[in-house]
């Protein structure tokens, strides 16, 4: 059953990824995060798919963008989460830590992952060992703290390694080839606290570079790997956590 479903990426703006989860069965999708309504509404429409949800995992536009028009269009309900009921009008269901969505043939947990933004959820989906994450971790980083503390983005993190090795991470920006040199930056420090498997780091280099050159995302990432590669996961504390998104900030 888990092979007649799968995920597609729709590239918009400068580095966002909607995604698109299709059950080819029943001819069905369901939509994570559009900022843009206009490629997505093509899409579904090129393979004649009925869009039955749409997720939100936090308040900012280019995540939020496209929900009013493809809401109008498809007459499909919102999820969003409860913290940001202000922020995403539009929605129909408001979610918080331990929720479950089901939208057959996926099951979604709804995990609270407050940094980025202090209401950012996250949708797990056990069965196939997707994460839909929003920007609360990127290919080897994570998002800048907007709204939440250290604190909150170093425990939000902890929670994501928590989960099963062979997690596939679906977060909605193409960051990985800039937080690539970000690391190198890192090993080339004497008095860095972070250290990593540079030999993991080197493999990751390398299949990176040859999925750039042939157009493919980097995305869906294995956690698997961002376990002993990504500096932020590899942050023993928050203090440690503090210490490297404030480096990244200014890099």
């Amino acid at each position: 059953m888990v092979k007649n479903e799968h995920v597609e990426l729709i590239p918009i703006f400068d580095d966002n990824y909607v995604f698109v989860l299709i059950d080819n069965a029943g001819k069905k999708a369901v939509v994570v995060d559009p900022g843009d309504a206009g490629p997505v509404t093509e899409f579904l429409r090129a393979k004649k798919l009925d869009l039955t949800a749409i997720l939100v995992t936090h308040h900012h536009s280019d995540h939020i963008g496209g929900v009013a028009a493809l809401k109008n269009t498809f007459g499909c309900p919102v999820y969003a989460p409860e913290k940001n009921q202000k922020q995403i009008p539009q929605a129909d269901h408001w979610l918080k830590e331990g929720d479950v969505v089901k939208l057959s043939p996926w099951e979604f947990t709804i995990l609270e992952l407050p940094g980025h933004t202090l209401g950012h959820i996250a949708y797990w989906d056990q069965q196939h060992k997707w994460l839909f994450s929003g920007d609360v971790i990127f290919g080897l980083g994570c998002g800048r703290l907007f709204e939440g503390s250290h604190e909150q983005g170093y425990a939000s993190l902890q929670r994501i390694k928590k989960l099963p090795p062979q997690t596939l991470i679906y977060c909605t920006h193409e960051y990985t080839e800039r937080n690539l040199d970000f690391c190198r930056i890192l090993t080339n420090q004497d008095n860095t606290p972070i250290t990593g498997d540079s030999e993991a780091l080197e493999l990751y280099a390398n299949e990176l570079s040859n999925r750039r050159d042939l157009g493919l995302p980097s995305v869906p990432l294995k956690l698997s790997i961002e376990e002993s590669t990504n500096p932020f996961l590899l942050a023993q504390d928050a203090e440690q956590f503090r210490y490297l998104r404030e480096l990244r900030n200014r890099q």
